[in-house]
């Protein structure tokens, strides 16, 4: 599940009757849900800023009844774009990779999330769809594609990236 509860320019898209619904009646259904941070801190009513808070929020995401959490890094400001996965067991890894400077970003947390969804239908254990997801992200962003005006859009016909990591911790 990708909780699209922000758009790109921080405008709030639900209400909060709906973040509720989210909440008790999606999330509990849900194996992987792939907020970024600021709809994690929708969903925890807190704050997000450092790795702890990212933890934090990531477990009391995890107790709304969702397996596997994923908190999408990308809107923090520094120079890898860094995600934090919880597995149902309790592990935590950081998936990273450089930060891409573009302004073609539009769909990367839909695009991120299907493509994790695709790959567990393809049979992928839950890393290795998360690894591919973000390959095929930093291949998508750094090939984007500059139309119209703002952001403009991921190349969903890129080449997958190499430059992605993941480390337990």
């Amino acid at each position: 599940v990708d909780p699209v509860m922000v758009a790109k320019g921080g405008a709030t898209l639900l209400a909060s009757e709906a973040v509720v619904t989210i909440k008790e009646q999606l999330l509990p259904l849900a194996d992987v849900v792939t907020p970024n941070l600021p709809e994690a801190e929708i969903l925890v009513g807190k704050k997000i800023v450092t790795n702890a808070d990212m933890v934090r929020a990531a477990r009391t995401i995890q107790t709304l009844g969702v397996k596997h959490v994923i908190i999408k890094g990308g809107h923090r400001q520094n120079h890898k774009a860094e995600d934090l996965i919880l597995l149902a067991d309790g592990t935590c890894y950081w998936l990273s990779a450089p930060r891409i400077a573009t302004a073609n970003t539009h769909g990367t947390g839909d695009t991120f999330s299907a493509c994790i969804a695709a790959e567990l239908a393809k049979g992928q254990p839950l890393k290795a769809a998360i690894m591919t997801a973000k390959a095929f992200l930093q291949g998508a962003i750094s090939q984007g594609i500059s139309v119209g005006h703002g952001h403009g859009p991921t190349n969903h016909w890129a080449k997958l990236s190499e430059k992605v990591s993941l480390r337990q911790g």
